[in-house]
């Protein structure tokens, strides 16, 4: 199997497996979740009509231990509509009257001044079952305030919907056993609205996500929307007229009374849960209606997140595939903003843009790594056939591995034959060792010489050698190049000659031909058996020219005469009939050099 497949294949479970455990599993939430708050909560101005009292540590000393009575209510509520015209729009009040006070005649005073209000919302609670069948916990009911207290008074529910990191981010709107139970800050909202309707959003939705505008107010600070202790409402100086139509809720404003917890705005600080609820009802009325999106919408984003880093990675240099990610990204990150400020909708920021970066850098590293080994085998088989110094050159042009069918070219091509060698071969049959090594003898020199002169060696066959100039890669004055490497071949034969035939007693030579014209030079062959080399008539008169040529010849043809006319040493044998030519053709035999390089 191809590298390339592999790698588009491990790529796609790669991501499948980014997908299940960022989309499915979600094991990135709570980060995702610390990034949202970080990006989106902002605080606000306050709603005006939305006031705190606190049961605090200076009520706590005011009227004891608690539990307190809950004629201290009944007072409080009557102390606040105390002003026939300028009552409070509602009293939401969030603390748990679900069982019978153990003080005599106490309820009856509390739902007398209820029944007398009229503005009072208590609070409610889900009731928690596990179901039979499926072994999960469900809601199974609601716990209400007891029926004296309900019949004279609205409810609402107060229970906190707590991420796993243990944040509040969304609070509930209503919930369905049978009959609608509306939320605390549904409920209170609804109230101050005058309607019986909520709004559309909270019928078609059982929870919101949170936009909280009022900061906390803890260890001894006082959140946005706290007004005073509740001990305030008892004391002279207080007017109850200051809040007229007006939303006021009481609710524990203690450490000790265990009603606080994590919220996202202000670096994660402790909320009571009164001012999360006071922020909720803020984002009814205000209409900051806002839903994170489902699981299926935040996988799908993903998806397409991945496969966009997966494309520009695959398809694109990383010159333009970074920046063009770097934008995706940049582009996303403003639309969840533009998204979150203008829609209901919570789009994930971090997760969509990771995954994206994610596969984009392994593609990048995957792609990067397989070119560096694919250079490597391409550079270590072009170094056996040319020179060093241009192994880079041929691959970086893409020559080397081009799956192109070739390119037409005008090269020279030299030839080179041993000549004596098949007696040779058959002299020594019982020692090949002594045959390698002597072949090899000859062509290093063939490849030496080539390689000074700026060639490529295409190829060997037996005991001769192809070279190409200008074939590879562009070459100047490769024509001359091409017969000095030929002579340089023949001056240097004469060397290797003699140490072998000092050595082992066999004397060899050289024949050579050079010719140049068209040729389709490329990486041609089949997929699985690619071989850059050329093809052509000048390939095949020069491979003619060299069978022709006697020991320490070099022939050459008119056509790299004329080329290097008064730069070269040469004279005409004759016209000689070639195998595959219809016509004889003029041969010259190389004589000397007479110019090093071209002007």
């Amino acid at each position: 199997m191809k590298p390339v497949i592999v790698k588009r294949l491990v790529g796609i479970v790669f991501s499948a497996v980014m997908i299940l455990f960022l989309g499915y599993y979600g094991i990135l939430n709570s980060l995702e979740y610390r990034v949202q708050d970080t990006v989106l909560q902002e605080p606000g101005i306050p709603h005006p009509d939305i006031f705190i009292f606190g049961l605090d540590e200076f009520a706590i000393e005011t009227f004891g231990q608690w539990p307190w009575p809950r004629e201290v209510f009944a007072e409080a509520v009557s102390i606040l509509n105390s002003y026939e015209d300028f009552r409070p729009a509602v009293i939401g009040i969030d603390v748990f009257f679900t069982e019978d006070s153990r003080i005599a005649g106490d309820d009856e005073i509390f739902a007398e001044a209820l029944r007398d209000a009229g503005n009072v919302v208590l609070a409610s609670a889900l009731n928690i079952g596990v179901n039979r069948q499926t072994l999960q916990r469900e809601v199974v009911g609601f716990l209400r305030p007891i029926p004296i207290l309900y019949e004279h008074a609205e409810s609402g529910i107060v229970s906190g919907i707590i991420d796993d990191d243990g944040f509040v981010r969304n609070a509930l709107l209503w919930e369905r056993v049978g009959e609608v139970e509306f939320s605390f800050a549904t409920q209170i909202s609804m109230m101050y609205q005058g309607i019986d309707e909520p709004h559309e959003f909270v019928q078609n939705n059982a929870y919101m996500f949170i936009h909280y505008t009022g900061l906390p107010g803890i260890e001894g600070f006082e959140g946005d929307f706290f007004e005073g202790s509740f001990a305030d409402i008892f004391e002279p100086w207080f007017d109850p007229g200051w809040y007229a139509d007006a939303i006021v809720l009481i609710g524990p404003y203690a450490l000790g009374m265990m009603d606080h917890f994590n919220v996202p705005i202000h670096s994660g600080d402790f909320m009571f849960g009164v001012e999360i609820h006071a922020n909720a009802i803020q984002a009814i009325l205000d209409e900051l209606f806002k839903l994170r999106v489902s699981d299926n919408t935040t996988t799908l984003i993903i998806i397409l997140a991945i496969l966009l880093g997966m494309l520009a990675g695959e398809f694109l240099r990383l010159r333009y595939s970074l920046p063009i990610i770097v934008l995706i990204g940049v582009g996303y990150f403003f639309t969840v903003q533009y998204v979150y400020t203008t829609h209901f909708y919570v789009l994930p920021i971090l997760v969509p843009i990771f995954a994206m970066f994610v596969i984009f850098l392994y593609q990048t590293i995957t792609g990067y790594a397989m070119q560096s080994i694919e250079k490597g085998k391409i550079r270590n088989t072009f170094m056996k056939y040319v020179d060093p110094k241009l192994v880079n050159a041929l691959i970086e042009s893409g020559e080397a591995d081009s799956n192109s069918v070739g390119k037409k070219k005008h090269i020279a091509v030299l030839f080179v034959d041993v000549r004596g060698f098949t007696p040779m071969t058959e002299s020594l049959r019982e020692t090949p060792e002594l045959i390698v090594e002597t072949l090899n003898e000859y062509l290093s020199l063939t490849s030496s010489a080539v390689f000074k002169n700026g060639g490529s060696v295409d190829k060997f066959i037996g005991d001769a050698t192809m070279a190409l100039f200008n074939g590879f890669v562009p070459q100047d004055d490769y024509i001359y190049m091409a017969v000095k490497a030929a002579w340089d071949m023949v001056q240097g034969a004469a060397e290797v000659n003699n140490r072998i035939k000092k050595k082992y007693g066999i004397d060899l030579g050289f024949g050579i031909g050079v010719h140049c014209g068209d040729a389709i030079v490329g990486n041609l062959g089949p997929s699985f058996r690619k071989d850059y080399t050329a093809i052509g008539d000048t390939v095949n008169t020069a491979a003619r020219l060299e069978s022709q040529a006697k020991r320490s010849q070099v022939y050459l043809s008119r056509d790299v005469c004329d080329a290097l006319e008064g730069r070269i040493e040469a004279e005409s044998v004759g016209e000689i009939p070639l195998k595959g030519k219809s016509l004889p053709i003029e041969v010259f035999v190389l004589k000397g050099l007479t110019t090093a390089v071209a002007e």
